[in-house]
């Protein structure tokens, strides 16, 4: 079977008038059958062929590695229907005529454009940094489409920092489709409690409806705003921020016991409990051999951290095991006693906030949802803005992690 290059290029209504092939480049000239325009004037079909258009190159997916590119010199037909010379240039559905290239090439541009960068393609595929941003700006929204949404169950609310070390926070609301995959649904600028409650509020209602459950840290104002606009869904405080708070305290302790260690061991025994940090955050029994020792010999000098990891550790286990709401309240009040009759303080301001959002935290107990999957989004985050050296706005940002977690499955044909 034999394959023409009519359908190597696969563009319906043209006709290949030429090809020339160069050593590092395809040209095509072609023309379009389609035979009409649709009048500017009166929007009606302009059949009577008035003059060529001067020509235009576009470029098209490349051919066995090569760069293909189509010269096509647009026909501009007469409307019969109106008064006078009334002439309209035909556009083909099948090109881009803002981006100079076809469809099918800026479809490509956008799958190669996943997980990478503007400028990456740019020069992959000897296009300029223009164009690329241009398709990415067209084919792809700044923001949500709550048409391509049916149903948000489970919400994501986390703020990321845009640049590491200043105060330049975006909040990051996320979701999860039917398949348990995350969708990106806004960034937006600042952690305000107002600024969450206006975009809540845009939700429309039949997707309001179907929110059961949101997951968030303990900041308050994501906990407000959630409460004032979304009060049948069930506000889950995430395990694992709650955990990075106890987890904190007793880090916070093991320097304060490093610190006294060091004016009361020998040079030699303190040199001994080198690397211990490591050995600490880690569970007992994810502990290598000598990771055992190397705590046990610690606990020996400092008896408050050995107390202050056992508790850790239980408290953990209490997360870790199946409880009702109630009986995880209970778990969890037992453990606070403990603390309490334990002597150490390093947990007060822990204890402080088990006080005042017990509801929320012990709502884990009853679906064990996490914002697992958001820190999972968050990460593929902060690898891009790494990747781009920043993105500041926030419009291209959005399109960025759109494109990273739907642009496969959107532009892959």
């Amino acid at each position: 079977m034999i394959i023409s290059i009519e359908q190597l290029l696969n563009i319906p209504g043209i006709r290949v008038l030429s090809v020339k092939v160069e050593e590092h480049i395809i040209q095509c000239e072609i023309e379009s059958t389609q035979g009409y325009s649709m009048c500017h004037r009166c929007g009606q079909e302009a059949t009577e062929f008035h003059e060529y258009e001067k020509a235009r190159e576009l470029r098209h997916l490349p051919l066995c590695g090569r760069p293909v590119v189509l010269r096509l010199r647009p026909k501009r037909y007469r409307c019969r229907h109106c008064e006078g010379v009334v002439t309209t240039t035909e556009r083909p559905d099948w090109y881009d005529t803002k981006s100079g290239c076809t469809k099918a090439f800026a479809e490509f541009l956008l799958v190669e454009l996943v997980n990478t960068t503007l400028q990456d393609v740019s020069q992959k595929h000897g296009v300029t940094y223009d164009v690329v941003r241009g398709v990415l700006k067209r084919y792809v929204k700044g923001e949500v489409d709550w048409s391509q949404i049916k149903a948000l169950r489970l919400l994501g609310v986390d703020e990321i920092s845009l640049l590491k070390g200043h105060s330049d926070f975006v909040t990051i609301v996320s979701a999860q489709d039917e398949q348990g995959h995350p969708i990106v649904l806004a960034v937006l600028k600042g952690r305000e409690k107002q600024t969450i409650i206006d975009f809540l509020k845009t939700i429309p209602q039949r997707l309001q409806d179907t929110i059961k459950e949101v997951c968030t840290d303990l900041y308050e104002g994501f906990i407000h705003a959630v409460e004032e606009v979304l009060p049948q869904a069930k506000i889950i405080a995430d395990r694992f921020h709650v955990a990075k708070l106890y987890r904190t305290a007793v880090d916070e302790l093991r320097k304060l016991e490093m610190k006294e260690l060091k004016g009361v061991l020998t040079k030699e025994d303190y040199a001994g409990l080198k690397g211990v940090l490591w050995a600490l955050r880690k569970r007992r029994e994810n502990l290598a051999p000598e990771e055992q020792a190397l705590l046990d010999r610690l606990f020996e000098a400092s008896p408050l951290l050995r107390k202050a990891y056992q508790l850790r550790e239980k408290l953990t286990r209490i997360f870790d095991k199946e409880h009702s709401k109630n009986s995880g309240r209970r778990a969890i009040r037992r453990w606070m006693a403990q603390v309490r009759n334990s002597g150490l303080d390093c947990f007060d301001k822990f204890l402080t906030t088990l006080e005042n959002r017990m509801d929320i935290i012990t709502n884990y107990f009853i679906s064990r949802s996490s914002s697992g999957w958001v820190e999972g989004l968050n990460n593929k985050i902060k690898v891009l803005k790494r990747r781009s050296y920043g993105v500041k706005n926030l419009g291209h940002l959005f399109r960025r992690i759109w494109l990273d977690l739907k642009g496969h499955e959107a532009f892959a044909h």
